[in-house]
């Protein structure tokens, strides 16, 4: 038997940006951006049209290099659509176009949109987590994460990433695969038994009554993780071997536990496999064929995460969402976001198929 290598995966990272575009949104979550013609049209797609930037005289069409006329007062803009003067708000938007990252992820099979969450979304999501400055706090599990704080709903609605979802699986009809939560990774004690290398429904078999996809037949799942914390091969950032979602299930030797091994036999950590390390507020897209686990803490500290798996309409969820739903409709966080917004998580939490009974 090969004697394992461990704890040398290689470490891809991605730096903080020094510069961030911006979004023009309106008080429903429409943005402002141009249609095909140049015109100015409110759209809710988070595509290349949306995306503005600052330069000398003002807010410009980063795509087209078009100059905005615009007026600004108080941090905002008013800006004629259609005839009418409209009032935007000036929001933190990506690092680049979502062209961009739209190209990455086809041909990678993953992409990074680094530190696309403002900090007062991750201090919230912290918060909810009991993390980082927050990490005296235990998880509140009596109520849906997403009825806690507006923060968990405003990254699962993060556009740019639903739009390259979208994309990436050729279709809008899609649904989340379980509740929004949080994975938070303590300290490894050495002892504990640890995930092993796995891809994810319904490329594997599952509670909800999936048959197993073929894993080169169309694509049926997304997965999307939240850096609620810096994600560091120290604190157990999550492990992947990337581009494996192009080949066959990961070989025995790798999953030593369910292969006759001891059932605390620690997963492959050699340097076949990748961490990517990224600040928190980034989200990882991944395909859902990709293999990886959970990485090992070795920092003295929790490391939290928000999880979301985004199937097509054919698969079966693992946990019913629509109560979640529900729940999160009826209390006082859903008014604190905006239309767009609301719409676009009532879809992904209500669209699914009926569960077997």
């Amino acid at each position: 038997m090969t004697v394992q290598k461990e704890f040398q995966e290689r470490v891809v990272r991605v730096k903080r940006p020094t510069h961030h575009f911006k979004y023009l949104t309106s008080e429903d979550g429409a943005m402002l951006g141009l249609n095909d013609a140049g015109d100015l049209v409110l759209r809710e797609e988070a595509d290349d049209q949306v995306i503005w930037d600052f330069d000398p005289n003002g807010l410009q069409h980063v795509a087209s290099l078009k100059p905005l006329d615009a007026k600004f007062e108080n941090g905002r803009c008013l800006v004629a659509v259609d005839g009418e003067i409209r009032n935007f708000s000036i929001d933190h938007g990506p690092e680049k176009l979502p062209s961009e990252y739209l190209k990455h992820l086809k041909k990678e099979g993953w992409v990074c949109l680094t530190c696309i969450l403002t900090e007062g979304v991750v201090d919230n999501l912290q918060r909810v987590a009991g993390s980082d400055a927050y990490e005296h706090l235990e998880m509140n599990n009596d109520s849906p994460k997403i009825c806690q704080d507006v923060a968990v709903g405003q990254a699962i609605s993060e556009p740019i990433s639903l739009w390259l979802i979208r994309q990436y699986m050729q279709t809008r009809d899609l649904h989340l695969g379980h509740p929004p939560g949080f994975a938070v990774l303590r300290p490894y004690d050495g002892e504990s038994r640890v995930q092993g290398w796995h891809s994810d429904i319904p490329y594997i078999p599952s509670v909800g009554g999936n048959l197993v996809a073929d894993r080169k037949g169309p694509i049926k799942a997304v997965q999307r993780n939240v850096c609620v914390s810096d994600f560091k091969k120290e604190n157990g950032a999550t492990a992947y071997k990337l581009g494996s979602h192009t080949a066959d299930n990961p070989p025995p030797e790798w999953n030593p536990a369910r292969f006759g091994g001891p059932p605390n036999a620690r997963p492959y950590s050699g340097p076949e496999a990748d961490v990517v390390e990224a600040p928190a507020g980034s989200i990882v897209l991944y395909d859902a064929r990709t293999w990886h686990r959970a990485g090992f803490n070795h920092s003295e500290h929790k490391r939290a995460a928000m999880l979301q798996s985004f199937q097509t309409a054919d698969v079966i969820p693992k946990r019913d969402t629509r109560p979640a739903c529900k729940r999160w409709q009826a209390s006082s966080v859903y008014e604190q976001l905006n239309l767009r917004q609301q719409r676009e998580i009532t879809e992904l939490l209500m669209n699914q198929p009926d569960l077997p009974s």
